[in-house]
Parts: structure tokens; C-alpha cells; sequence
């Protein structure tokens, strides 16, 4: 009797032992970082692991330091939680950094909806190109009038360097509407976008988007939905949405079908 006590006492012990074992084995997580723009140098606790976006896993549970770099791009630094078994989510957007003076770089408007006949100004000088193409401006505030026989209309607009602005300038009332494009090699992996004629495929994340250029409807894995500026060409850039981009960064990954 002492004896099989004692021999469960013993497997009692070494069962805990395991499920100890087991518990130390899974007692760890990962976190997927994503960043807008994509392909930046990603570091966790000090230890360099890739391009975004990246999964780690085998991380401690707990709080890890994600540090996110790239040229010509703010450095930004992210506390994580990491909990066992589970893959933490961090989407981060960097800010480009500050230009020197005299180096503010360039970026271009690009005018929808103009009326026929139909004067524009910029920053009170009358512009006397095609309107109807993208007007390369030195980056900063600028003030764009639209003259027409109904009564001027303005706009005051941020120009970013390497960035399209788009500004839908109605003749009627209600406040004109800008939206901004940004190039997508700056903001996604190469080989993400694929361009063929108008039509052009984003498959990010497990996220695919169907879009064709001038057109600001596009489809979100299946589903219709409208931005405030339409992807564009200009010379050989493919230029999207921010606000596009901005929801791809920030969307959760989707798991890959199973085959």
C-alpha cells in the first residue's frame, strides 16, 4: 500500500513536471509588424529581423521594443505586448523627415472637375499651362483659385515632396475636396502592384485590391468602396490613394487559403 502510494506520488510529480515543460514550451508568442511605407528595416529588443512587413515569433511573453528605420524616413519606436500562443498586431507609420532649407523637394497637384472655360490661379498668379496635367509645385502650402462667371472658389492645399495632391475643384457650392496620392514603390513591397493597362491589382497582406487608373472606385477584397483622389500615372510612377494605403498598413493580415 506504502509502496503505491508512494509510485503515484511519484507520477503525480513527474506529470507536473511535464506540464511545467509544456507550459515553459508555450510560454511564448511573435508579433507581425506592418508599416506604412512597407519594406523598412525592422528591429526587435536590438536585433535586426528584417523588412515589414515581418513576423517574429518565438518571442518571451511580455513587453518587447520594436524599432522601425528607413532613408529619408523618421525612425519610430513601438512598445509591444506579447502574449503566450498568440501573434501580437503592430501597424506603424513613419514620417518622412524634416528637408533642409532651400531643399524642400517637389510634389504635384492634379485638378479634377474643372469647368470648361475655366480659370486657375496659384497662389494669385494666374497659371497659364494645361490644367488638365499634373502641376509640379515646390512642397508646401499653396493657395489655388478657381475663377469661373459664377464666383472664384479657393482652396488652401499641402504639398508633400514626391506626392500628388488631388483636388476636386467644383463650380457650385460646398467646400472643394483634396485628396492625396502618394507613389506606391515608396509605400509597398516590390512585386505587390501589378499593372496592366488601366487596370491594376494590389495583393498586400493577403488583401487583394482591384483599382484602374482616373477611377476612385475601387474593389477591397470584393468589396466596392470610393476614395477621395483616383489612382494615377504620371511619368513612370504609379500614384494611389493615401487613404488606400493608409488601410492597408493598417489591416489586419489575412490568413492564406488552404489548399
Amino acid at each position: 500500500m506504502v509502496a503505491r502510494i508512494a509510485f503515484a506520488s511519484l507520477f503525480a510529480l513527474f506529470a507536473f513536471a511535464l506540464a511545467l515543460a509544456a507550459r515553459a514550451e508555450t510560454a511564448t508568442g511573435g508579433v507581425y509588424v506592418t508599416s506604412l511605407p512597407a519594406a523598412v528595416d525592422v528591429w526587435v529588443d536590438g536585433v535586426y529581423v528584417g523588412r515589414s512587413p515581418a513576423l517574429v515569433d518565438g518571442l518571451a511573453r511580455g513587453r518587447h521594443s520594436v524599432t522601425l528605420t528607413k532613408s529619408g524616413w523618421t525612425v519610430q519606436e513601438v512598445d509591444v505586448e506579447v502574449s503566450a500562443g498568440a501573434i501580437a498586431m503592430s501597424s506603424v507609420r513613419l514620417a518622412p523627415k524634416p528637408r533642409l532649407a532651400g531643399a524642400r523637394g517637389t510634389g504635384t497637384i492634379v485638378l479634377r472637375d474643372i469647368p470648361a472655360r475655366a480659370a486657375v490661379s496659384i497662389d494669385g498668379l494666374r497659371f497659364g499651362g494645361d490644367v488638365q496635367k499634373p502641376i509640379l509645385l515646390v512642397a508646401g502650402q499653396h493657395r489655388i483659385t478657381l475663377e469661373t462667371a459664377r464666383a472664384p472658389r479657393s482652396r488652401t492645399v499641402t504639398v508633400l515632396p514626391e506626392t500628388a495632391t488631388y483636388i476636386v475643384m467644383r463650380d457650385e457650392p460646398g467646400e472643394s475636396r483634396a485628396g492625396v496620392g502618394a507613389p506606391s514603390d515608396a509605400y509597398l513591397p516590390a512585386g505587390s502592384v501589378t499593372l496592366e493597362g488601366r487596370k491594376i491589382v494590389v495583393r498586400y497582406a493577403g488583401h487583394v485590391v482591384v483599382a484602374h487608373l482616373g477611377d476612385p472606385s475601387v474593389r477591397y477584397d470584393g468589396v466596392a468602396t470610393t476614395f477621395e483622389s483616383a489612382p494615377e500615372q504620371i511619368g513612370r510612377k504609379l500614384y494611389l490613394p493615401l487613404e488606400l494605403l493608409e488601410r492597408l498598413a493598417a489591416a489586419t493580415p489575412r490568413p492564406e487559403p488552404s489548399r
